[in-house]
């Protein structure tokens, strides 16, 4: 009889030997993918993991190749803390599978289900080893995009506990694929198109917009926030909430959750949260030089030795200061005193400080031709406005004469004001927002109903919801405007600068 479902070859290939080399032991996992199993290798009686695509998987093209790019990025990292492929095949039954090292140990996501609120030195531990690990990811062009509790294996290596291996780059992004062009609206990962897990997602990847490394930074970010305060950044039963939430919204202090949080690690998970990708650690190597200034800083190494990571060939080869350094982190380190630049930033020798000192004085050179250039601009200011701006303090024109009226004609109101609501109901707390525009007539709708709410220059009252929020959308003419999140706690502003395709900037 022929085995036509997954469950019916999970159960066949328990063992079986697959291909005279691989026998099935047993079945250790099931994903969306494919099914995970413990095997020995006939010959040399080595354990090792198998991955086997579903059965219903393997009839996708789209899927199959997937995995192949799985099974290939993996490989091509060649880091300690990426769990190694090592062989890649089909079964008798055309479903293909890889083989990679068997990792006896727990994942990081059962351990915090265990423990809730995991100790300072046990977080930096596990991000340390995964900003090292995706380093070198990212060096070889891949972006792993759904780094989550359940693909981080913690086990024993060489008498160190935790040691970090990473798993399922399924749906890795290989920046530095070699697609002709005419072939490049195959390819897997298409702009528009949202891969991962939405609690561990960076705001661009939840708007299906293309990612980079800093995409992967957020995740890490979400996962110390998670080790360190025993919840999730943003949560809801709607994973369309939660892609909002991401894009729009900020979340709670982690420090503010736990009070005994070290004051530098909340600095560290809320710069990897920044919603702007430029916003973040430009490398995750500048995050690993703060977090190995946190362990130094409050001795964790008397609880985890971390010797094995900082003192390997890896690391001490990868000098930050050697690295593009990001215009916010040669700003920061204007603006530190000279211990707190050597703290930012390692020197290891001296042609690295004094290439980095010819850097800082060429920046301020260029600071101080903007500011020049600034000064002249605001005594002859352009017609041109900058992109769309939310703001809740720029005063509009609109805003203005709304103001001037209703001061002309708050005299002799003010009783009429005061008067009791009929039938004795209460007021409902309002908020005001405001769209201006440089080009009057933009229709303003609901983003999510459709429905017109004004034409700018405008304003519209709404019931007050602190936890409110309405995407408002823009149309007028052949202008591509993209909608806009506003919360309905205060009165908001919303400036709309239109541009043309080609206009100069």
């Amino acid at each position: 009889m022929i085995a036509k479902t997954t469950a019916d070859f999970e159960e066949k290939y328990i063992g079986s030997v697959i291909n005279d080399r691989y026998k099935i032991i047993k079945l250790v996992g099931t994903g969306g993918m494919g099914s995970v199993y413990l095997a020995e290798h006939e010959i040399l009686r080595k354990k090792v993991a198998l991955k086997i695509l579903h059965y219903e998987q393997s009839k996708r093209k789209d899927t199959v190749e997937r995995f192949k790019r799985e099974a290939i990025a993996a490989s091509n990292i060649g880091q300690d803390n990426i769990v190694d492929v090592t062989d890649f095949g089909y079964t008798e039954e055309g479903n293909a599978y890889f083989v990679m090292e068997y990792v006896e140990g727990r994942s990081l996501a059962d351990i915090m289900k265990e423990q809730r609120v995991l100790p300072l030195e046990f977080a930096v531990a596990v991000a340390s080893q995964i900003a090292v690990a995706l380093y070198a990811a990212h060096g070889k062009g891949i972006i792993h995009r759904d780094l989550k509790p359940e693909n981080i294996l913690l086990t024993t290596k060489d008498g160190n506990y935790p040691f970090v291996k990473i798993v399922d780059f399924g749906i890795s992004k290989i920046l530095q694929d070699e697609v002709r062009p005419e072939e490049r609206l195959r390819t897997l990962t298409k702009s528009g198109a949202i891969f991962g897990t939405p609690e561990y997602m960076s705001p661009e990847q939840a708007a299906g917009n293309s990612v980079e490394p800093a995409s992967d930074i957020y995740s890490l970010g979400v996962i110390m926030y998670e080790m360190l305060t025993g919840r999730l950044p943003f949560f809801d039963d709607n994973y369309m909430k939660i892609l909002h939430k991401h894009q729009y919204e900020f979340p709670e202090l982690p420090g503010n959750i736990n009070p005994d949080l070290k004051p530098e690690m909340n600095t560290v998970i809320m710069k990897c949260l920044e919603k702007k990708p430029f916003n973040r650690y430009g490398t995750m190597m500048l995050l690993l030089n703060d977090l190995k200034n946190i362990y130094l800083k409050y001795n964790l190494e008397e609880k985890i030795s971390l010797a094995f990571l900082f003192n390997s060939g890896t690391v001490r080869s990868m000098n930050p200061a050697a690295e593009m350094i990001s215009s916010q982190d040669i700003i920061r380190m204007l603006n530190s005193s000279p211990d707190e630049e050597v703290r930012h930033v390692s020197m290891e020798s001296r042609t690295a400080g004094n290439i980095l000192k010819v850097v800082i004085v060429i920046l301020l050179v260029v600071i101080a031709g903007f500011l020049v250039y600034g000064f002249v601009k605001k005594q002859n200011p352009p017609m041109k406005a900058e992109r769309t701006e939310l703001s809740k303090y720029d005063i509009p024109k609109v805003a203005e004469i709304d103001a001037d009226k209703e001061n002309a004609e708050k005299k002799g109101q003010d009783q009429s004001k005061k008067q009791a609501v009929p039938n004795g109901k209460k007021s409902v707390p309002m908020v005001k927002i405001t769209v201006n525009s440089n080009i009057p007539g933009v229709r303003v709708f609901n983003n999510e109903t459709g429905k017109t709410i004004c034409k700018a220059p405008c304003s519209k009252k709404f019931p007050k919801k602190n936890d409110g929020v309405i995407i408002l959308g823009f149309e007028y003419d052949d202008y591509s405007i993209k909608p806009m999140a506003v919360t309905l706690d205060n009165d908001m502003i919303v400036n709309l600068n239109l541009k043309q395709e080609g206009e100069n900037e």
